[in-house]
């Protein structure tokens, strides 16, 4: 007989799955069942719930970040980038054309995305556009000069 089942299994699963593989479920053992089947879930949970996928391609010294953001609201997008890192904030909603609503399971409300870059980029050189649900961003890196750093004298108190 397994020596991890049955009395042990809470024990052995996260080392088989991972520690935080059930930490995606906790949200939604949370929430009523109608709220689940109706896909109101906060998108600011640490697992994006929301669903923002990103995809990162990189070509010479630029990124390009693509994030799948179908019914984004370009007027309330927050876009910002600093150092290593880009963060994308807004609100997404499905147009239902005047139609009363059946059946609701694609995810409409507030979306947020932070997503750690290879490197650092410039903040001052940052194109992005949006076309057919998705969010172009290109990015630069950014290349520091090298600066000579001055000398730093010492004084020697011990001479006299």
């Amino acid at each position: 007989m397994n020596k991890f089942w049955p009395k042990q299994w809470e024990k052995a699963l996260p080392n088989f799955l991972g520690e935080d593989f059930f930490s995606s479920f906790e949200q939604l053992e949370k929430m009523e069942p109608e709220t689940i089947s109706q896909s109101k879930i906060p998108a600011n949970t640490k697992n994006n719930i929301s669903g923002i996928h990103v995809n990162i391609y990189e070509s010479g010294h630029e990124l390009l970040c693509i994030f799948k953001l179908p019914g984004l609201k370009l007027k309330e997008v927050d876009l910002d980038v600093y150092d290593q890192t880009i963060e994308v904030k807004g609100s997404v909603f499905v147009e239902d054309n005047g139609f009363r609503p059946v059946s609701k399971e694609i995810y409409e409300g507030q979306v947020e995305r932070k997503v750690k870059l290879p490197y650092p980029v410039r903040s001052d050189k940052i194109d992005a556009s949006y076309h057919h649900g998705y969010l172009f961003i290109l990015l630069h890196r950014l290349i520091r000069a090298d600066v000579q750093k001055p000398k730093i004298y010492i004084d020697d108190l011990e001479r006299g």
